[in-house]
């Protein structure tokens, strides 16, 4: 996706840290096992995560035996991602945020980041991770954009929640075509940048069935609501429940739409062996 160019509130996300841990879905494993295959990422390879969270794409990424570098700028949730990956020596929790970290160059196979990258100033982020990689490393962006998948839920959200919480607002009808129009800008952006090729896309959806407090957390994690104040965020989840309740809704469906970006850094092709 494009950079987000509102990025006053990339560390909220702290600040809900326990409800970011239980209410964001994990990448699934089918995803990080296809970009993993057209990376060529090989057990041991070195891998840099940036904006780790508590290990929605961490613990997937380890499932492929690659080691892990696992970089979060906030404290909290960073001590929810050492207690998660305490007892595996495959991953490396450290602080920080990208635009700082060090590290020799070329000491990456990958730098992968999953709703993370669009807060990082692309002037910085992507010659960053370039040099960080070895030759024919590659760069491995995701996103996940859930929406309630009965669009007449979805729209009686809608009608209580954009006049005072627009954020929390999903269009059934412009949904994935918003997505695409975001990505589309997003690989403009990285194209731009002249330092990757070969940029390939995938779009996937995964399911999810959440109880009404499961959905109210999901919302909460969003940085435009972690942000709000316990009165707004009261009203919020008040208003939202009074919709549930009257749609009979025990169970919130989702469609958690998942799309990936994968380039290769310009120039040497890393070869690749079975």
């Amino acid at each position: 996706m494009k950079a987000n160019t509102r990025r006053a509130n990339r560390s909220a996300f702290d600040e809900v840290a326990d409800v970011y841990d239980t209410a964001r879905p994990g990448i699934p494993h089918d995803l990080v096992t296809s970009i993993v295959r057209e990376t060529g990422l090989a057990p041991g390879d070195q891998v840099l995560e940036v904006g780790a969270g508590s290990g929605q794409l961490t613990l997937p990424l380890r499932a492929a035996r690659v080691e892990v570098t696992a970089l979060e700028p906030g404290g909290r949730l960073r001590c929810l991602l050492a207690k998660h990956t305490a007892d595996d020596p495959g991953i490396t929790v450290t602080g920080g945020f990208f635009e700082d970290y060090t590290a020799p160059g070329g000491s990456f196979a990958a730098v992968v980041s999953a709703n993370a990258w669009q807060w990082i100033d692309p002037a910085v982020s992507y010659g960053k991770a370039a040099d960080l990689l070895i030759g024919g490393g590659h760069l491995a962006l995701i996103w996940n954009f859930p929406i309630v998948a009965d669009p007449t839920l979805q729209q009686g959200l809608n009608e209580v929640l954009a006049l005072d919480y627009p954020d929390a607002v999903r269009d059934p009808a412009t949904h994935l075509s918003g997505i695409e129009v975001r990505a589309a800008e997003g690989r403009a952006e990285l194209a731009a940048s002249g330092h990757f090729e070969a940029i390939s896309w995938q779009v996937s959806h995964d399911s999810l069935r959440l109880v009404p407090d499961a959905y109210y957390k999901l919302l909460l994690s969003y940085a435009n609501a972690a942000v709000l104040d316990e009165s707004a965020r009261a009203d919020l989840f008040e208003r939202a429940g009074a919709v549930l309740a009257e749609h009979g809704a025990e169970t919130v469906e989702m469609d958690n739409v998942l799309y990936a970006c994968v380039a290769r850094l310009a120039g040497i092709v890393r070869t690749v062996t079975d």
